[in-house]
């Protein structure tokens, strides 16, 4: 007789417990608060079933109860394990192999980098051998997205309408004679990026720095941008053979978070996890 996965691990569910985890995760920005009444009517439990776990919830510090209103909230061990989490550890060590390659390979600049609140946030940072150097750039430190590479990539797979929202917030200040600095432009760059599947910063951040970007996807979103960034003489000499390493890479990473990621989950009545 075959058995699912779901099948597998049926007999390793705790009930109780996952009545609350669906508790805790009814909170959230639109539900800072709940009542009791207000728990059962969205959950559909039993009475008694929704105290005790309440109380139980309340005693480890996952809930609070709100002296003032008399409402639930969500308690400060949250906080105090949420802090402990590295959203983008994985990321980084699963590049790392990828990254050191690239950086061998071109013998040039390499960075890893995610979008955080409208800017590139570099999370790696491989330096190039040579005496000439990419300065601007450092690893935990972040850039405008629109006149970078891995920003301009990034920026390239939002929503347009998120992209757009970036700009009325952030404003597209010139760097260099080179930097785009109308959305209109900005726009067309990023459907051409979307299109050609890569980015060029034409010493858009800096006079004599050029670089090129690749997105990284992960189940069908773009979770990071991969770059070289490479003082102009050499991007020069060296722009297809550069454009084809970065895209290689990006390509490679993705399919390393997909596989590996992707693994981690458990199946759900037989079906792979959607996107």
């Amino acid at each position: 007789m075959n058995r699912t996965a779901d099948d597998k691990h049926a007999k390793y569910r705790i009930k109780v417990l996952q009545k609350a985890f669906r508790l805790l995760e009814l909170f959230g920005d639109e539900a800072l608060e709940l009542t009791v009444p207000e728990i059962n009517q969205r959950l559909h439990y039993n009475k008694t079933t929704t105290f005790r776990i309440i109380a139980n919830l309340e005693e480890e510090g996952y809930l609070e109860k709100n002296p003032e209103t008399g409402k639930y909230r969500l308690g400060m061990k949250l906080f105090f394990l949420g802090s402990l989490v590295k959203p983008y550890r994985y990321l980084r060590s699963a590049a790392r192999p990828l990254l050191e390659q690239l950086n061998k390979q071109s013998d040039e600049t390499v960075h890893l980098a995610v979008l955080h609140k409208g800017e590139a946030l570099y999370l790696s940072k491989l330096e190039s051998s040579h005496t000439v150097r990419v300065v601007i750039s450092q690893e935990g430190h972040k850039l405008p997205a629109h006149c970078s590479g891995v920003g301009k990539v990034l920026l390239a797979h939002l929503p347009p309408e998120e992209a757009k929202g970036i700009v009325e917030e952030r404003g597209l200040p010139a760097f260099t004679q080179h930097t785009i600095t109308t959305w209109k432009n900005l726009e067309a760059e990023l459907q051409r990026i979307r299109a050609q599947g890569y980015a060029l910063d034409n010493e858009e951040i800096e006079i004599g720095l050029k670089c090129v970007a690749a997105p990284v996807f992960f189940e069908g979103s773009v979770v990071a941008g991969l770059s070289v960034s490479v003082p102009r003489e050499r991007f020069d000499q060296n722009q297809p053979a550069l454009i084809a390493m970065v895209t290689r890479a990006a390509r490679e990473l993705s399919q390393v978070l997909q596989d590996s990621i992707g693994d981690m989950r458990p199946a759900s009545g037989g079906q792979t996890a959607a996107g």
